[in-house]
């Protein structure tokens, strides 16, 4: 015999017993109540006691236990208190009677009691089933909650496995997916029937809920399941396209580089070189060598700028970080701008230093700088300010040109991005003095991959600033002596 069996009988043994023992009870209390009133009543009025007994039995376990309290009722009461006694003769019609009233009462009562119980039990039932499809419900809930969060789905499944374990009582859970189920120790296994593959939850048999119920929250899950998955493939198919187009727009614009921009310098090197060997004079050959000189500067530069966008893009840049005087470097990149324009240099001498590549800051300086001045009106001085707070430190190159469009801001910071046309050239692009479009982006690159930020504030009527700023570091013993010495 199963385990199962034997429990089920038990159970079944004890309840017998006990309605045994209660209409057993229930005759005894009956005929004790007939004993104390009988000196007082007569016999015959006090079968009422009896049916007492068997309403109770019937309201309590139903018709067939009445029914046989009855029995035992009319039994003893015939037996003890109706002449002649202690014989189980019937002697008077009115005792017939007796125990047919009794006999009714039983299977009447019983039967009441029966459908009583019956409506009771669906009642609790269906009140039983609700509760547990709300609290599926609300689990369901929180777990889509969860995945609508956008995280990756091996940390949506960590998240659907805690809430699982925490609603449903288990001291441990966890989703996976595989082919086939792999539970622990002590684990038990459901499958969630996902279509977009083979899901399994695994619970510790500590589960508080039923077997039933963890089933249907797995149809629910399985779904789910489905969701994160086909929501992380279109978000990866997603971010292929995008890096597939930003590759084509690269390869557009370096082809665009090569064709124009190498071809330009080129050109005048070759016009310049050939005009030397045919013969000039000495003033044309000073002018020449001028042009050779200037635009071999040019295509170097344009060189340069793609090797560094290109460690930059492949993410190896790798900044020799060390404790850095932002003052010192604005300075530096100011003095070797080579321009004529005047520059209003007021950079507070206290700034806090920061842990950088002084080499690639003074390279994006000297960017923002030669920017700022490329598109400043003839006597304009170019503004370089800054200062500390909020736990930044920050420095302020700003020009009285006429502004970036509202259309290309979110652009500005793009590789080889230049607009066309003089009225809508963009400081950075290169479009105002023939540039490549690649200064902002390195600008960008080197100030991140330094840690910091940089920030564009622009009006078509005040001008444009960009703000480089990095976090405040604590500052290294004797930080404040050599600022107050350059001070």
């Amino acid at each position: 015999m199963r385990p199962g069996s034997v429990k089920v009988d038990r159970s079944s043994l004890r309840t017998g017993g006990l309605t045994a023992a209660e209409m057993v009870l229930a005759v005894a209390a009956a005929t004790g109540g007939v004993a104390a009133l009988e000196s007082s009543t007569p016999v015959q009025g006090l079968g009422i006691l009896y049916l007492l007994a068997v309403l109770a039995i019937a309201i309590r376990w139903g018709q067939w236990p009445a029914l046989i309290t009855a029995v035992l009722s009319v039994l003893t009461l015939n037996y003890l208190y109706i002449p002649p006694r202690h014989q189980l003769t019937i002697a008077h019609s009115s005792d017939v009677v007796e125990l047919i009233v009794l006999l009714i009462a039983a299977v009447v009562v019983g039967r009441l009691a029966a459908v009583a119980r019956e409506r009771a039990a669906e009642a609790e039932s269906r009140a039983q089933l609700a509760a547990d499809r709300e609290r599926e419900a609300k689990l369901v809930a929180e777990v889509a909650s969860a995945i609508l969060a956008g995280e990756s789905v091996g940390a949506q499944l960590e998240t659907i496995g805690n809430r699982v374990a925490h609603a449903t009582g288990a001291r441990r859970s966890r989703v996976a997916l595989s082919s086939v189920p792999a539970p622990g120790a002590e684990e038990i296994a459901v499958p969630l029937h996902a279509r977009t593959g083979n899901a399994w939850l695994y619970l510790s048999r500590d589960v508080a809920w039923e077997r039933e119920a963890i089933e249907r929250l797995a149809a629910s899950l399985g779904r789910l399941v489905d969701v994160a998955v086909e929501r992380e493939r279109v978000s990866e198919r997603a971010a292929e396209n995008e890096a597939a187009r930003r590759a084509e727009v690269a390869k557009t614009a370096i082809l665009h580089a090569i064709s124009h921009d190498l071809r330009s310098p080129l050109t005048a090197i070759t016009t310049a070189g050939s005009a030397l060997a045919i013969g000039v004079s000495d003033a044309e050959r000073a002018e020449l060598i001028d042009v050779i000189e200037m635009e071999s500067a040019r295509l170097a530069k344009l060189v340069d700028d793609l090797l560094d966008l290109s460690r930059i893009e492949s993410g190896a840049v790798a900044p020799q970080a060390d404790w850095c005087d932002l003052h010192d470097v604005v300075a530096s990149a100011a003095a070797n701008s080579g321009a004529e324009h005047p520059i209003e240099f007021a950079l507070p001498p206290e700034l806090p230093l920061v842990r950088a590549d002084a080499a690639q800051l003074e390279r994006v300086f000297s960017n923002l700088i030669e920017n700022a001045i490329k598109f400043s009106p003839p006597g304009a001085p170019v503004r370089i300010t800054g200062g500390a707070s909020a736990g930044r430190v920050a420095v302020r190159v700003v020009d009285r040109g006429s502004g970036i469009p509202r259309r290309y801001r979110s652009q500005v910071f793009e590789p080889f991005f230049r607009a066309r046309g003089s009225a809508d050239s963009v400081p950075g692009s290169g479009d105002g003095g023939g540039g490549s479009g690649l200064g902002l982006a390195i600008c960008r690159g080197f100030v991140e991959a330094n840690g910091g930020r940089i920030v564009l504030q622009t009006d078509r009527d005040t001008g444009t600033t960009f703000t480089v700023s990095f976090p405040v570091a604590s500052q290294p013993a004797g930080a404040g002596d050599v600022l107050g010495a350059t001070g």
